[in-house]
């Protein structure tokens, strides 16, 4: 049994962290949503600055960075993980560190995007 579940959960678990953060991510986009449709219909007059503030909240260049930071801590997660490993089952620490690659150049990845895009957006 332990044979299958331990695989099962260790591929569900980022699938599973990806639609938490997902959900999140669109409860907030909903809550900006509703917050400016009700000042909107109370008569409020929205200022550009609030404007601002609140695209600031889903601003898709510093979420590139975040993620870039976080997928490179999961990266180096895996990979301290293999060496731990490592020091019981020898033949573990190469496979680990391939698994530990994946998350490493995505947050490689993101972490360009936002060094492009930054650049871009204070031009």
């Amino acid at each position: 049994m332990e044979d299958i579940l331990v695989p099962i959960v260790v591929f569900l678990t980022p699938a599973v962290i990806v639609l938490i953060v997902s959900y999140f991510n669109s409860r907030k986009r909903q809550t900006i949503h509703e917050t400016l449709r009700h000042a909107i219909d109370k008569g409020q007059a929205l200022s550009p600055d609030l404007l601002e503030k609140m695209s600031l909240v889903t601003d898709p260049v510093r979420a590139d960075l975040r993620r870039g930071v976080l997928f490179l801590a999961f990266g180096a997660a895996f990979a301290v993980l293999g060496a731990l490993v490592g020091m019981e089952e020898a033949e573990a620490f190469r496979p680990m560190l391939g698994v530990a690659a994946f998350p490493i150049f995505m947050g490689i990845a993101y972490i360009g995007l936002w060094a492009f895009g930054r650049g871009k957006s204070e031009a």
